[in-house]
């Protein structure tokens, strides 16, 4: 088995499966802020880059900050249509049609408009996301349900994990560097755990998780950002440094929600 597959296996699982045990144990908003992270874009870039090389994983990397204009969006509706489909026995499928509907309508006008490599567009998203987290996404009009985790639902969203990673570095030949970039930061996390979060909890767990995906999706964009310039110097040893910078911007961006909600 290769390092690639091993990624895929591994990597994705493991990251749904903590950010699950997250929100069991601390609640939605923190599995979401987790989630948000470039935990699940990581493992795809590292697979990437163990399968096809430095450079076309680099290529990737710089195509993704646009991505995340997508996943605002795909963010945004989910949370407005788990208002909508609240308490519906297929309320979980409806808000991922929403959600995927909007991302691939910004992905491709993304596409269409020719900026998925603009650092412009890259860094104005990292504001954004922090906006519409305070200003756009609706609040939960009460506390969510608690919602239990068995341990066959866990493995679940580990499978779910592991094959949407799979299919997304599988399409790479496909797609080239610029769409499989766009499709790198794709709501892999932001599908498996609204879906068990919607049928489980409702609607007012799954505004909480939005949240905390908008807020965590900075640490992402930074990470992402500076990922490809830092590859130029530092070759592989670029990769934890990214992953720190994502993690201390993750921290601040949630840190600075906290203070302007007080």
């Amino acid at each position: 088995m290769n390092s690639a597959m091993l990624v895929k296996l591994f990597a994705g699982p493991a990251v749904i499966g903590l950010a699950s045990l997250a929100g069991k144990r601390w609640g939605p908003g923190v599995a979401g802020l987790l989630g948000g992270m470039p935990l699940i874009s990581s493992c795809v870039i590292a697979a990437l880059w163990l399968q096809y090389g430095q450079d076309y994983a680099t290529q990737v990397a710089s195509a993704s900050p646009v991505g995340l204009w997508g996943n605002l969006v795909y963010m945004l509706a989910v949370g407005y249509a788990s208002i909508r489909f609240d308490g519906q026995r297929w309320g979980w499928l409806g808000i991922l049609l929403c959600g995927w509907f909007a991302y691939a309508a910004v992905a491709l006008l993304v596409v269409w408009a020719g900026i998925e490599r603009s650092l412009l567009w890259g860094l104005l998203v990292l504001p954004s996301l922090l906006l519409a987290a305070r200003y756009l996404l609706p609040a939960p009009k009460a506390a969510p349900r608690l919602m239990p985790l068995p341990r066959v639902e866990l493995l679940a969203r580990m499978l779910a994990a592991f094959l949407l990673v799979t299919v997304l570095t599988g399409l790479t030949q496909l797609l080239g560097p610029g769409l499989t970039g766009l499709l790198a930061p794709s709501p892999v996390v932001a599908t498996v755990l609204p879906a068990f979060t919607m049928a489980g909890a409702g609607s007012n767990a799954v505004l909480l998780q939005m949240r905390g995906f908008l807020i965590g999706l900075v640490g992402m964009g930074a990470s992402l950002i500076c990922l490809a310039p830092l590859a130029v110097h530092l070759n592989a040893w670029a990769a934890p440094v990214a992953i720190l910078i994502a993690i201390a911007s993750g921290l601040g961006a949630n840190w600075l929600m906290q203070r302007v909600s007080r």
